[in-house]
């Protein structure tokens, strides 16, 4: 398939997912947070914010709310074809399933990049209409850091994105997939600190324990002594190739004939 043909089915892609008015809801609702929180710290606690970047950085903390969003199109974009009915409509495309599944794998990367890129705009912003821009930052929080800190959160919303993204491949109910992701993203990382706590080695094997890689670079400690950036790194790409190749084998071997 040559590439124009690539975009063509990236673009379908996008288009279903901004097409419905759950997608802009969800937008939508970020500058709406965000400026609650501004107005907050402002004139209800008034005080630890006195300057754009500082709030910039603290409002890094929203990424959960786009983690859940992504987990939620990633979770649906699959199994929701089956659900509808229009998996076999999809599938007579001369695309192969190979393709039409990298499509929409990219779609729900692309959507969640987004989402970081308007929450860093719209922190920005509205930071700068609260708090301003002159005098010290406290700690002296750089932009550079902060740009540094929405990466290392983009790295751990991929790997939730991809693990929600192989869920919707293998069951074909879009409600069942998304909820079971958002138990794993909720459930998952106090179950794993808990057995970190307990002083299991094998914690150290296991996804959540690897995601978080601001302790590499901000300070902090990771879950398990002897843990190091490069085997958290090495843990995130296997784990990366298991799901996406799980979800290529459900979806390219799937009988849709019911």
């Amino acid at each position: 398939m040559s590439n124009s043909s690539m975009l063509s089915l990236i673009q379908n892609e996008n288009m279903k997912i901004y097409l419905r008015a759950r997608t802009w809801i969800m937008i939508g609702l970020i500058p709406v947070i965000l400026l609650a929180f501004a107005i907050l710290m402002k004139f209800v606690i008034k005080g630890g914010i006195d300057h754009v970047l500082t709030f910039a950085s603290m409002s890094t903390n929203v990424s959960t709310l786009v983690l859940i969003f992504s987990v939620i199109v990633a979770g649906d974009i699959v199994a929701s074809e089956f659900t509808w009915g229009t998996i076999k409509l999809l599938l007579i495309r001369p695309a192969s399933r190979s393709k039409i599944l990298l499509s929409k794998y990219v779609a729900v990367v692309l959507f969640m990049l987004g989402m970081l890129v308007v929450t860093l705009i719209c922190s920005y912003f509205i930071g700068l209409v609260f708090f301003g821009a002159s005098g010290p930052t406290a700690g002296n929080v750089s932009f550079s850091r902060i740009l540094g800190e929405y990466g290392l959160k983009a790295v751990d919303m991929l790997m939730a994105v991809t693990l929600s993204f192989m869920i919707s491949s293998a069951f074909r109910s879009s409600s069942f997939a998304i909820g079971l992701s958002m138990f794993l993203m909720f459930m998952a990382d106090p179950f794993v600190r808990i057995l970190a706590m307990m002083q299991y080695g094998w914690v150290k094997f296991i996804l959540f324990a690897n995601t978080n890689l601001e302790v590499y670079f901000f300070g902090g400690k990771p879950m398990l002594q002897g843990m190091t950036l490069g085997f958290s790194v090495t843990m995130l790409v296997l784990y990366w190739i298991l799901f996406y190749a799980v979800a290529w084998l459900l979806f390219t071997r799937r009988d849709v004939a019911g």
